[in-house]
């Protein structure tokens, strides 16, 4: 592939996160300028609504129209709470709440001040005051004449909702080990409805009375339902099917659904306002676009730019399951390009509480177009296939998931996907599974790709942001001698294969030393080992010049050691 259709293929812009204004225009996010910010359509033109330094997370809409929105500098991850574009909190980590009934007062939780607590606060015109103080991550939900919704997260995968009003706060939802409630909606007459998978093994969507406390479910699916939105007496939700959104309608009072024709892929937000159904599709052919549906018809609001790269030409996912070393299937999806694959890439998805979905990868559509089968199993620990499954990994049971991967690898060969050994690439969580595998299946890799992955457990947690450190410890575990077990730095001699390692300096959740550590010991071992810093990127590579130049150099990476013989 020429240099220049693989850069194409790598400067593809998304645009997501739908919200309708008071005056019926449409704000959404794009990267059409290079990196996230926020963009209105007014029904005829698509325009930014006001350029900000940094990379905008998060935004609501008051009644009003006054903008309340989240951005970061560099990928820090520190964000700052801006209205009308002035700031109004940056000390800490914000995290963007809800606009007051009327629209004056913004609620929203931050680490201001000091400290790993989400507490409350209250904007009114005046200044910020603290309302609430709270313990660990909380996110404010909704504002409604109840009072202020807020989901407070025990663990990443278990969290309850809490109810803020006149100085008190009341914990609503039952607490179940291993279960969540979050995403309340208020729906009138002293009831809201929420997510939940308590009691059961899929998430739904269920129905509480705030006064007695009395709950039962509304849609109780073999599935996770992951968005959903009321107006009236009725509801939007999507299904989680096998990696694919299902879009659905449903009149609530008789309990009539059907199910809405959309593109296939996944939806990646919601809302649902005066008849006016917005909400954004990710798929690998299609690219990462907001849509709107009203009276029955689907209409494509966004076509944000796609370099004369043929998306539609790449064939959707073969959606398969492998057996591993216990005799569980497993599954995966099998991304194929257009033409005849020139190699296999194993690729990890990170987390591990997500799932590997046929949605827009920028990394893996240059793949595809570089003549690459990109092959992406969905190991033990990942979500989508209910609860259990997503604790399967858990403590000492990492080690099943690391054996996922490598009866993965054996099975693409066995059943010819893979002709010659695969390079295995992953980011974050991934990053941490694939160098893994390169250690532990040393033979069955002929190169590996680590972005923001995690070398040793101990001082990964020691070192990562205070806020994140409870919760990154509820999944890998406590004991430090099982962490070392469990940790590439352990076994970081049996690597052999050739690695490329990417790694953002202003990263907070898996922290540069990581990277530093894993390059520092491959190369006193004489291994081949090269590293990629970028001084202005976290976590992720948002900034698009960023990302044709460090995904370029993956290809060419993935390309010359592939070829390669022996």
């Amino acid at each position: 592939m020429r240099d220049v259709d693989l850069k194409r293929a790598l400067a593809v812009r998304t645009a997501t996160a739908p919200r309708l204004g008071p005056r019926g225009e449409i704000y959404y996010l794009s990267d059409v300028t290079g990196v996230m910010q926020l963009w209105q359509y007014d029904g005829s033109t698509h325009d930014v609504v006001a350029y900000i330094d940094g990379r905008v997370g998060d935004y609501r809409i008051s009644q009003d129209g006054t903008i309340a929105l989240t951005c970061d500098k560099n990928g820090d991850e520190n964000w700052q709470i801006y209205l009308n574009f002035s700031p109004i909190s940056t000390e800490g980590v914000n995290n963007l709440g809800a606009w007051s009934p009327s629209g004056g007062k913004l609620a929203f939780t931050s680490t201001r001040g000091g400290g790993s607590d989400f507490h409350l606060y209250i904007y009114d015109g005046d200044g910020v005051k603290r309302v609430a103080e709270l313990s660990g991550v909380n996110v404010v939900e909704e504002w409604s004449e109840l009072g202020i919704f807020i989901t407070h997260y025990e663990t990443n995968l278990e969290s309850t909702i809490l109810l803020y009003r006149e100085g008190e706060v009341r914990e609503l939802t039952p607490r179940s080990a291993g279960s969540l409630a979050r995403s309340p909606k208020y729906v009138g007459g002293g009831k809201f409805m929420f997510l939940t998978n308590i009691e059961w093994e899929y998430v739904g969507v269920a129905l509480m009375d705030v006064s007695t406390g009395s709950w039962k479910y509304v849609i109780q699916l073999d599935r996770d339902v992951e968005h959903f939105d009321v107006w009236g007496n009725y509801m939007a939700f999507v299904a989680n099917e096998e990696g694919n959104s299902g879009l659905y309608y449903m009149h609530i009072p008789s309990g009539l659904t059907y199910k809405i024709a959309t593109a296939t892929g996944v939806i990646t937000s919601l809302q649902y306002r005066d008849g006016k159904l917005l909400f954004s599709l990710s798929s690998i052919n299609r690219g990462h676009e907001v849509y709107l549906y009203r009276d029955g018809v689907v209409r494509q609001i966004t076509n944000v730019p796609k370099y004369r790269i043929p998306l539609d030409k790449i064939p959707p996912p073969s959606s398969v399951r492998f057996p591993t070393h216990d005799g569980r299937k497993i599954h995966a999806n099998l991304y194929w390009p257009v033409d005849k694959p020139v190699g296999t890439v194993v690729y990890l998805h990170g987390g591990p509480e997500s799932q590997d979905r046929p949605e827009f990868k920028p990394l893996t559509l240059a793949l595809l177009t570089s003549g690459f089968t990109v092959a992406a199993p969905n190991y033990r620990g990942s979500t989508g296939f209910g609860k259990s499954f997503t604790h399967l990994d858990d403590g000492e049971r990492r080690w099943d998931a690391i054996r996922d991967v490598g009866a993965f690898a054996k099975w693409l060969h066995e059943e010819g996907v893979a002709r010659e050994k695969p390079c295995v690439i992953g980011s974050s969580y991934g990053g941490y599974l694939t160098l893994m595998a390169l250690a532990v299946f040393p033979d069955l890799w002929k190169c590996g790709v680590e972005i923001a992955g995690m070398f040793n457990l101990v001082t990964f947690l020691e070192r990562t942001a205070p806020w994140r450190r409870k919760y990154r410890e509820a999944e890998y575990g406590f004991d430090r001698d099982m962490l070392l077990q469990l940790s590439p730095a352990t076994h970081v001699e049996k690597i052999q294969a050739p690695l490329l390692a990417i790694h953002g300096a202003n990263d907070v959740r898996v922290p540069i030393y990581e990277a530093e550590q894993l390059v520092t010991r491959l190369r006193e071992l004489g291994r081949k080992v090269e590293l990629i810093t970028l001084p202005d990127e976290g976590h992720v590579i948002a900034k698009v010049e960023n990302r044709i130049r460090v995904y370029t150099a993956v290809v060419k990476f993935i390309q010359e050691n592939l070829s390669r013989h022996g």
